[in-house]
């Protein structure tokens, strides 16, 4: 199975701690964010990793090499723009089953382990036990649990997308051909959710693997950052 790190951006919220490095190199109890994504990757299924660089991408694409070299790299130069661009640098490298995610988020190993037992063609990576703020990407389902709608600004949902996108091989086309379509209809601007909005729009079916009760940390403000650190040293078995 083939994982595929978006950690492109340029994560201006974060203020003078991404002046000059990326987001993914940000440190987080002395441990870079990238590191903790990476580790998260440990997995016998897991057997190819790719990481989209862009902004100040010699400081991560060095750190890669140097403590994990088996890790490909590839690079999204237009990296201002929506991250569907980072999908589209990685794009040609899928061919397998995939999981993709972003590198401002830590998840506990045994989300990993639930997720590939529940993943079945094209899967949104959900959960049901969290009060979503205005950024939070909602998720509207259809009558038979598929995702019909996801968008942050909805209205009416019945869950919140946590940032994670499987997909299986035999779903690949499927897939791509959302993923161009979007690319079409909106450009170098969309958001990779967009992809699974095409996809709920177009009544394809997008499966919903359920992960409350897991907690997970994403990291877009200093704020985030402080929340983060304070929730690891208090609890040591977050990432087990």
């Amino acid at each position: 199975m083939q994982a595929i790190i978006l950690a492109a951006g340029m994560g201006n919220r974060l203020g003078e701690l991404t002046i000059d490095r990326p987001k993914g190199m940000v440190c987080i109890n002395e441990h870079e964010l990238i590191r903790y994504v990476l580790s998260y990757m440990e997995h016998p299924d897991i057997d190819d990793i790719t990481v989209v660089t862009g902004f100040e991408r010699d400081i991560i694409e060095d750190f890669i090499k140097e403590n994990y070299p088996d890790v490909n790299l590839v690079c999204n130069m237009d990296y201002e723009a929506g991250n569907i661009m980072s999908l589209a640098a990685a794009m040609p490298h899928i061919t397998d089953d995939f999981l993709l995610m972003n590198a401002d988020h830590i998840y506990p190993l045994k989300m990993l382990r639930h997720i590939l037992k529940n993943m079945n063609g094209i899967t949104a990576i959900c959960d049901f036990d969290r009060e979503l703020s205005d950024d939070d990407m909602k998720v509207k389902l259809n009558d038979e649990g598929a995702l019909l709608r996801i968008d942050k600004k909805l209205q009416d949902y019945d869950c919140g997308y946590i940032g994670m996108t499987m997909c299986t091989r035999d779903h690949l086309n499927i897939y791509r051909e959302a993923f161009d379509s979007v690319l079409r209809d909106i450009g170098d601007n969309a958001c990779v959710e967009n992809i699974l909005g095409w996809l709920g729009d177009h009544s394809t079916e997008v499966n919903i693997c359920d992960a409350s009760g897991m907690p997970w940390l994403e990291v877009d403000t200093p704020e985030d950052l402080e929340h983060a650190e304070r929730t690891l040293r208090e609890n040591m078995d977050f990432l087990s």
